[in-house]
C-alpha cells in the first residue's frame, strides 16, 4: 500500500512538473516571438519594454519554482518507493517528503491565489486544474506521512 501511495505521488508530481515545463516553454516561446501588444515600435522607450516584460519574467519564475518543488516531490517519493531494504535514511527522506508537500501546498496556494493574479490578472483555473494541484499536495503529504510512520 505504501508503494502505491508513494508511486501515485511521484506520478502526479511528475505530471505537474511536465505540465509546468510545457507552460514555461510556451511562455518563453510566446515572449520571444512577441505578442502584438509587446512589440516595440520606434516610439516605445526601453523603460516601457522593461515594465511590460517584468510581469512575464515574474510569472515564468514562479512557474519554474513550482516545477522545482514538484520535481523534488516526485524524486523523493520515487526514491522512497523503490527502497528494498529499510535504512536509517528513510526517516529523513519521509520527513523531507512531508515538508515538501507542505511547501508545495503553501507555495501553490499563495502563488495561484494571490501573487500571479496580482501580477498578470485573474487566472482561469477550472475545477480540474484545482483538483490536479491539490492531488499533488495531498498524495505527497499522505505518502510522506505513511513512510514516516513505517520508518518509526
Amino acid at each position: 500500500m505504501l508503494f502505491i501511495l508513494l508511486m501515485a505521488g511521484a506520478i502526479v508530481n511528475g505530471a505537474l512538473c511536465a505540465v509546468g515545463g510545457a507552460i514555461l516553454f510556451m511562455g518563453v516561446v510566446f515572449y520571444l516571438i512577441g505578442l502584438p501588444q509587446f512589440k516595440r515600435s520606434e516610439k516605445t522607450k526601453v523603460c516601457d519594454g522593461i515594465r511590460e516584460s517584468l510581469p512575464i519574467f515574474f510569472t515564468l519564475l514562479m512557474i519554474l519554482f513550482y516545477m522545482v518543488i514538484t520535481y523534488w516531490c516526485a524524486r523523493t517519493g520515487g526514491t522512497l518507493a523503490f527502497r528494498s531494504v529499510p535504512s536509517a535514511d528513510d526517516l529523513s527522506q519521509a520527513k523531507k517528503l512531508v515538508l515538501l508537500g507542505i511547501g508545495q501546498g503553501l507555495f501553490s496556494l499563495i502563488t495561484f491565489k494571490w501573487i500571479l493574479p496580482g501580477a498578470i490578472g485573474e487566472l482561469k483555473l477550472d475545477r480540474k486544474h484545482k483538483w490536479g494541484i491539490a492531488a499533488g499536495v495531498i498524495v505527497t503529504m499522505a505518502g510522506g506521512g505513511a513512510a514516516w510512520l513505517t520508518a518509526v
